[in-house]
């Protein structure tokens, strides 16, 4: 028999345990039902805002309020059993995540999730939309192109203007800042070279509009820069042409080129509405390859680490359907790969320290794509959407954007979110007063600098931010928008046909082949190994063939070694709908003795998938006219 004593000794434990679990729920409650409201959530420096505590009506009542304004300001307790309260706060420069605890009549507290407050250091206000996106000179100066036909220069620290550049006609290619610090841009129909006090180096004139950003050779002694006549131009330091490149591309070059190596020189990149991407040689002028696409092409194309050139189609214009791509193009112009993205890429790419490849699209969507071509994650800003800003990569995996909806948004990297939520995905955002299309650049203090066409620049340091360790981290590559990359190491095995991953190939397909960088030497590949094999059910079935070492012109200026799998039946068709596998040996090193180790220590090995086999065709639907919707550049 039990106790009368002991009994109601486990009584009462029983109680308080019962008691401490209902206060452990209570308190996970209250962080689902505890929010704080803040209004504004985004503005300029000093910026008074108005922190609402709001507690689910469904709860028990409250006891009192204390905010942690997030600032390092003392918190502020009031009791109340209201159930919401209103704190007021002025905040300076910076990103705040103010914290309401609330205290419930049962004794039980918990904290709200963190509120989300962007305050920028200042906005600089010009007489005209800002489209383009700001430089950062040598000594930190920003300078920006406006609607009003002026460059301006504005002290970073204070946000007020240290001179302005009139071009006398609207300004839409952004400004690019050479080692010397001469600011290069284009109005109307002139390059335009100013002095870093302001004054007017020289113009030239290339005789139609320039939208185009120019890019700047690593001396300074060149810059590249394309026309509305559908030309590219290399433009001496001194003023004077050194080549142009054609006459006419077919169309309008708008978008911006970009510097790259291609392991034999250096090559200019840039796409063309006439629907192609072109590499020239940056010294003389002469095509190097062309790549065509289905669409035209207003992006500013990204160089990889490896030398790959990013770059999307887009189109102006009505569609009923949508059909566009994003490419990862081989310096030898062969297609490593394409992603389809349906409505299409006005927006430039970034790219981040760990081969992640960020794009806008016209549909609003932040697009996270792997270095392999597959998704990685995306986001979708609000309507009215579409993103024509190019992001920009912060060291702390948050890319930052704008949108058509006039807000500037931090989004961060799902590696540092606890889920796919989109708000969670969502570091904080900034309201401007119109479209944003202007993209954002880092400088080295960790500021945010970007335009809006309410005619204003922005300028957003939200903290412990510098730009990321990345081979194209924002637009035009870095802060001074010279778009020419740098610590390229071009790979041994640049390309293969069929590439990798292809897929639907022609089952008529003969010679299958793997093409080596311009620097590796015939003997450095084993051309014994070289082997195709079928996929099969129970595994991998051998190709009859041969392989054989050949040498291919190499965009132009020498040659280059390819491996050759010659099918022993050229007149026998590949399977349908069958996955095939290549594999060869090589050396990253000249090799000079055999007579040791095996000297083929690197292998590249590759897949592709044939098509499928054809089925009668019933003549049902025509689709209509790809585009992207995008209104015209000039409106």
């Amino acid at each position: 028999m039990v106790h009368p004593y002991r009994r109601m000794f486990f009584y009462l434990i029983f109680i308080q345990l019962a008691l401490l679990i209902f206060a452990v729920s209570s308190s996970l409650a209250l962080n689902r039902n505890v929010q704080v409201i803040s209004t504004p959530a985004s503005g300029v420096g000093p910026l008074e805002v108005e922190l609402r505590c709001v507690v689910a009506g469904n709860t028990d009542s409250p006891v009192s309020y204390n905010m942690d304004f997030g600032d390092g300001s003392d918190s502020e307790l009031v009791e109340s059993t209201a159930y919401s309260h209103t704190f007021t706060h002025t905040y300076q420069s910076g990103f705040y995540k103010p914290v309401c605890t609330v205290r419930k009549s049962i004794g039980a507290t918990a904290p709200s999730d963190p509120g989300r407050i962007i305050v920028a250091r200042w906005q600089f206000e010009t007489a005209g939309d800002i489209d383009t996106s700001p430089a950062i000179g040598v000594d930190g100066t920003v300078y920006v192109g406006s609607d009003d036909g002026n460059l301006y220069a504005i002290d970073p620290e204070t946000g007020t203007e240290i001179w302005r550049f009139l071009a006398g006609s609207e300004i839409l290619s952004s400004p690019t800042v050479a080692p010397d610090g001469t600011i290069y841009f284009g109005s109307q129909n002139s390059l335009y070279a100013v002095k870093p006090n302001g004054t007017l180096n020289w113009p030239f004139n290339v005789g139609d509009y320039i939208f185009s950003t120019p890019a700047v050779s690593a001396d300074g002694r060149t810059i590249y820069i394309g026309s509305s006549n559908g030309s590219l131009y290399a433009i001496g330091a001194t003023g004077t042409m050194k080549w142009q490149f054609p006459f006419q591309t077919g169309d309008k070059i708008t978008s911006s080129p970009a510097i790259g190596h291609d392991g034999v020189e250096s090559v200019v990149y840039v796409g063309s509405q006439d629907h192609h991407v072109y590499a020239i040689a940056a010294d003389n002028g002469a095509l190097k390859w062309q790549f065509e696409t289905k669409a035209e092409v207003y992006g500013s194309p990204a160089i990889g680490a490896d030398g790959s050139v990013y770059v999307g189609e887009c189109e102006t214009g009505s569609a009923t359907t949508y059909d566009f791509d994003f490419f990862r193009i081989n310096v030898d112009g062969s297609k490593r790969w394409g992603f389809n993205g349906g409505s299409g890429f006005y927006s430039s790419p970034a790219i981040g320290p760990d081969g992640i490849i960020y794009v806008g699209l016209w549909d609003g969507y932040l697009l996270a794509l792997n270095s392999g071509g597959t998704i990685s994650w995306s986001v979708q800003t609000s309507p009215p959407r579409d993103i024509n800003s190019s992001p920009a990569v912060g060291a702390n995996e948050v890319i930052y954007v704008g949108s058509r909806d006039g807000n500037f948004y931090a989004f961060q990297s799902p590696a540092i979110t606890d889920g796919d939520n989109e708000n969670e995905k969502q570091d904080w955002v900034f309201q401007t007063g119109d479209i944003i299309r202007s993209s954002p650049v880092i400088d080295a203090d960790g500021t945010i600098y970007f335009g809006s066409r309410d005619n204003n620049l922005y300028a957003i340091n939200p903290g412990n931010l510098t730009p990321a360790d990345s081979p194209w981290p924002m637009f035009h590559k870095n802060a001074a928008h010279t778009g020419a990359a740098d610590s390229i190491e071009i790979p041994a095995v640049i390309s293969s046909i069929p590439e990798r991953n292809n897929i639907d190939v022609d089952v008529q397909t003969a010679p299958i082949k793997v093409n080596f960088s311009p620097v590796v030497e015939a003997s450095q590949v084993d051309i014994d190994s070289f082997i195709l094999e079928k996929k099969t059910g129970s595994g991998r079935e051998a190709v009859d063939g041969f392989a054989v070492l050949d040498f291919e012109r190499y965009n132009n200026s020498g040659y280059h070694v390819v491996a050759v799998f010659n099918r022993l039946n050229k007149s026998e068709p590949l399977a349908y709908n069958t996955t095939y596998n290549g594999t060869i040996w090589y050396s990253e090193e000249a090799v000079t003795d055999q007579s040791g180790a095996d000297p083929y220590d690197q292998t590249y090995s590759w897949s592709f998938t044939t098509e499928s086999a054809p089925v009668k065709e019933d003549g049902s639907g025509d689709g209509g006219d790809p585009a992207c919707f995008i209104s015209a550049i000039s409106d």
